[in-house]
């Protein structure tokens, strides 16, 4: 070739020959030595690379001190170790294109990455190769109040990084509550449903099987004087191939327990609907009623917690000794669902305890009683005389919780300048 090392040697003449010579083939080996300019691959820069190998890196570790909490996706840890190789690719064209101007990396630069990676991940890999609650996760308690079941979701991997999902069948299941089991058993559940995590199956229990006592008790008073709300939730635990995960369940929906009932007449005196002579009279009565758990040294200042059980309310209000003036079918709740057949007022529907454990009786969709229904006689005839109010609360078949407070519905007629003046009043009493 023009220029090669032949033509060169032809040239050489004299006794400067052979430093000819050796000028020739310097020059050929240094053109020989010299890099051949390339660019990165993918069209990326050498800055971009560096970016991209280091943001997968960061990207790797933080699923490897993820994987405890994200060990029940299937073959999660094949993910995982796909970044970090391709972290440790694209550093590389980093080295190659960015420090060796398109030169190969050299086997120490490949120890240098190598090594520089392995210390930065091995801590946390090794954590990740299995967690300490295994594979099994326990999610989403939902009560069913209408169904009286409690359903959670159970995803399962192997527990390692490469494992495979458990494709379903019989697991052990237990439930407690301060520690103390009460219930235990085996429930066959079935990995037949999917979302964007990944297969799932429902594990259902039935409340009646393992409920005790409620979630929500009292116990004594705080600092401020008020009631002390303590929880005492339930949990399921599930095991699986010895792998254990547990779940606490919602308090609220199982306290379940009615031990207080508190009640409250109140009549509204005005001077609407009044009959002839009269200036003031009794327009309705309004009954307020309380239910749920209570303490009873704190019974005359505070009002119950509520509960979501299933217990029957009866109500009675009318003059002290004889029968209730108002005719009110029993009240049939469960969870926070109330309703009765039809008496003096037509039978209704109600929720009770969404919100706060107090609710208002209900007569023909109003929150009130005429005087004609709750303060009357068969004949229609306005009965003065202290009133009793009783509400009682009863579960399982016996009697739980009973409370009674007393009114004076009183009639009071004066004269001035040869005219009569009547009115009525409606007042709470400590008794008849």
């Amino acid at each position: 070739m023009s220029g090669g090392l032949l033509e060169k040697a032809k040239q050489v003449t004299g006794d400067s020959g052979s430093d000819d010579v050796a000028a020739a083939a310097d020059e050929v080996i240094t053109k020989s030595l010299d890099p051949i300019a390339s660019s990165p691959p993918f069209g990326l820069s050498d800055s971009t690379a560096r970016t991209a190998g280091f943001g997968l890196l960061g990207a790797s570790l933080a699923s490897i001190f993820a994987l405890p909490y994200m060990d029940w996706f299937p073959f999660f840890g094949w993910v995982v170790l796909g970044m970090l190789v391709a972290s440790i690719y694209l550093t590389s064209i980093y080295v190659k294109f960015g420090m060796n101007t398109g030169a190969a990396v050299r086997p120490t630069q490949w120890s240098a990455i190598v090594v520089g990676w392995l210390v930065l991940s091995s801590g946390v890999w090794m954590i990740g190769m299995e967690t300490d609650s295994g594979g099994i996760l326990l999610t989403d308690g939902q009560v069913h109040e209408d169904e009286n079941t409690v359903t959670l979701m159970l995803r399962h991997s192997s527990g390692s990084l490469f494992g495979g999902a458990w494709e379903g069948g019989n697991v052990d299941v237990s439930v407690t509550q301060d520690g103390a089991e009460t219930w235990s058993g085996t429930i066959n559940v079935m990995m037949n449903q999917e979302d964007m995590i990944g297969p799932y199956g429902l594990l259902t229990l039935q409340i009646s099987d393992f409920y005790a006592n409620s979630a929500i008790q009292l116990d004594g008073f705080t600092s401020l004087g008020l009631v002390n709300t303590v929880e005492h939730p339930y949990t399921v635990s599930v095991i699986i191939d010895g792998e254990t995960a547990s779940q606490v369940l919602p308090t609220l929906e199982l306290s379940r327990d009615v031990d207080d009932v508190d009640e409250e007449a109140w009549g509204q005196v005005g001077d609407n609907n009044c009959e002839a002579g009269y200036t003031t009279c009794v327009e309705y009565v309004e009954i307020r009623g309380w239910v749920g758990i209570g303490i009873e040294s704190a019974d005359e200042d505070t009002t119950p917690v509520r509960v979501r059980g299933d217990y029957t309310l009866d109500m009675s209000f009318g003059l002290s000794g004889d029968d209730s003036s108002i005719d009110q079918k029993p009240i049939t709740v469960s969870g926070t669902e109330a309703s009765w057949a039809a008496g003096d007022c037509a039978g209704g529907t109600m929720d009770i305890a969404v919100d706060t454990s107090g609710f208002i009786f209900k007569c023909n969709s109003q929150y009130q009683f005429s005087p004609d229904v709750a303060l009357s006689d068969s004949n229609g005839d306005r009965e003065y005389g202290c009133y009793a109010l009783t509400l009682i609360a009863t579960q399982d078949g016996q009697e739980v919780a009973i409370s009674t407070s007393y009114y004076m519905f009183e009639h009071d007629s004066s004269s001035s300048e040869g005219e009569t003046y009547q009115s009525e009043t409606f007042e709470s009493t400590e008794t008849c």
